[in-house]
């Protein structure tokens, strides 16, 4: 089986597991969650995936809000961190480009088991972004060519580990899927993902620095 197929299986097998499990426990922690008061969250990720059969990797940004330390939404920006290589035709000659591609990504986290330390959490993202191929031209001008809109569904299963107070680390796995895609940039976006996050714990840091909690995690 292919890390595409098995990626695919494991997810799929997993959210219609835990759907069956608990749903009577879903419900109620949904309900109880959104009643709370909510908390200011601030955490980095990166996406590592494969376009052409080449890793690569996208950096990205998120800020939300955490209901009741169960349910997280909120707003990403992503980005490629380095360009992907590329190529396209013009006039019969093959021109070398670099591929362009971001995406801001409204996201949804649910979180199943969590401890002084550890946090298990179901993750569903909607990307919203763009891709184009950037190029330098005959005349040494830069030029951008392509330009394709690019929307995408990407759910993950994530693990948070609470290094100190301040800081904690995550990794996941997951998929991207890309449902509509309207321009010439050829790549197939559509791919496994594998996460590593950065999260920051802004309360805590204010509070030791000023002694004064905010609602932030």
């Amino acid at each position: 089986m292919s890390s595409k197929s098995f990626t695919t299986f494991f997810i799929f097998f997993a959210l219609c597991l835990f759907s069956k499990g608990q749903p009577n426990v879903f419900e109620n922690e949904f309900k109880t969650s959104f009643n709370t008061k909510p908390k200011f969250e601030f955490k980095f990720d990166s996406r590592f995936s494969f376009l052409r059969n080449t890793n690569v990797k996208t950096t990205g940004i998120k800020i939300g809000l955490s209901f009741n330390k169960k349910f997280n939404v909120g707003l990403g920006f992503n980005q490629l961190f380095v360009n992907a290589k590329s190529e396209i035709i013009e006039q019969a000659d093959t021109i070398p480009v670099n591929l362009n591609y971001f995406y801001f990504s409204p996201y949804f986290e649910y979180v199943y088991f969590t401890s002084k330390k550890w946090e298990f959490n179901l993750s569903t993202q909607i990307g919203l972004g763009s891709a184009k191929y950037n190029y330098t031209n005959f005349e040494g001008k830069e030029e951008s060519k392509n330009r394709t809109t690019i929307l995408s569904y990407e759910p993950a299963m994530l693990i948070d580990y609470k290094i100190i107070k301040w800081v904690g680390l995550g990794l996941g796995v997951g998929y991207r899927l890309v449902f509509y895609k309207n321009g010439e940039v050829k790549e197939h976006f559509s791919s496994p993902i594998y996460v590593i996050k950065l999260k920051v714990y802004l309360g805590s840091i204010v509070q030791s620095i000023s002694g004064k909690q905010i609602p932030a995690e």
